[in-house]
């Protein structure tokens, strides 16, 4: 498949198609009748196509993103599997307005650290000194530390009403 240009030329050419007819027809459905959209999201992906044939780096950058998600989604069927040995069901965890944030917010961090461990760092132009092991080290250093402060201080009521310091003052 690879000698035919499968992955240099068709794939990333149906993948163009597929996502802009998917969002020009969720996003402007009433503006374009279905064969201006199906024209636009073609010439789109001719475009990709042709990008594609001269940038071989785009063949990398989907070879080695399909990898990553799939080693992701690995860890996650494993953890659905931890706790599904622990009795504990996906959809409780989620019974909190919280958690629901936390997981989202993991979700976007494991997608943005898949994006870039593809490649796609040369999309936004990062300081060398943060491509360091030591700079990615001392700033999950300083999240464990605030996640710690921020647990410390919601263990002693933090003000909130909850330590009861407000009735001392009353009596």
């Amino acid at each position: 498949m690879m000698n035919l240009g499968f992955f240099q030329f068709l794939f990333p050419f149906l993948l163009a198609l597929a996502i802009v007819y998917g969002l020009l027809s969720w996003a402007l459905k009433e503006q374009f009748p279905p064969s201006a959209r199906g024209l636009i999201s073609l010439i789109i992906a001719f475009f990709v196509m042709l990008f594609s044939s001269w940038n071989y780096y785009v063949i990398n950058f989907f070879a080695t993103i399909s990898g990553e998600f799939l080693v992701v989604a690995v860890g996650f069927i494993l953890i659905v599997m931890l706790l599904a040995i622990t009795g504990t069901k996906p959809q409780d965890l989620m019974k909190n307005e919280k958690a629901k944030w936390i997981l989202i917010l993991l979700v976007v961090f494991i997608g943005i650290v898949i994006f870039f461990g593809a490649g796609a760092a040369w999309l936004i132009p990062i300081p060398t000194g943060m491509m360091t092991s030591q700079f990615w080290t001392v700033l999950f250093f300083i999240v464990i530390l605030a996640l710690v402060f921020w647990f410390m201080g919601k263990e002693e009521g933090g003000g909130s009403g909850g330590s009861g310091g407000e009735q001392k003052e009353g009596k």
